[in-house]
């Protein structure tokens, strides 16, 4: 009797144990198909926003004083568009030379805050234009669509136009007033 009591408690133990041996591997396995590689996008045209070359989205935004205002107002001239946010502090580093740029050449500045990513937004950006301030244009990408349309992966970016509406220069990073000048003058050569 007691000998029978011993098998059939060792049966229990070792189904018990391959039970959960087999548990753990169908989770083992489970595990695996969740962390297969997403596959790698073999199209450049969607990595790190749009490229040299392409004509440049229009879109429509509101300043901070509520104006709405269009990139296609500025067709026939060439455009510098930056993407920033206030807690960026390569876009701190980069402001001044936006400024200077503009005020030497005329040629627009557009600067696109990415009011989503703000952490009070509106609120914000006039902080930050307080300490910084500008004569070109803020407008306000407060749901992030101009910052999707234009497949921005990193703040800031800059993008420069020609009288066209094509990109002829874009960085991703700080600028300063030279590489805004030399985008502009290899179209003139």
């Amino acid at each position: 009797m007691m000998r029978l009591q011993r098998i059939v408690i060792g049966t229990l133990i070792l189904l018990l144990i391959a039970g959960l041996a087999y548990k753990g591997y169908e989770e083992y396995m489970m595990s695996l198909e969740e962390d297969k590689a997403v596959p790698i996008v073999q199209d450049e045209t969607v990595l790190g926003g749009l490229e040299v070359g392409q004509k440049a989205p229009d879109f429509t935004l509101n300043t901070l004083d509520g104006e709405s205002l269009t990139l296609s107002q500025y067709e026939g001239k060439p455009v510098v568009i930056n993407f920033w946010a206030s807690w960026c502090p390569p876009c701190r580093e980069e402001f001044p030379e936006l400024v200077s740029f503009e005020k030497a050449t005329t040629i627009p500045v557009l600067g696109v805050n990415v009011t989503k990513n703000e952490r009070r937004g509106k609120e914000d950006v006039e902080t930050f234009l307080d300490e910084y301030p500008v004569d070109f244009p803020i407008l306000l990408d407060e749901e992030a669509a101009v910052e999707q349309q234009y497949r921005v992966v990193a703040l800031p970016t800059t993008y420069v136009l020609d009288a066209t509406g094509v990109i002829v220069g874009k960085q991703t990073g700080p600028v300063d007033e030279a590489w805004i000048r030399q985008q502009l003058n290899q179209q003139t050569e």
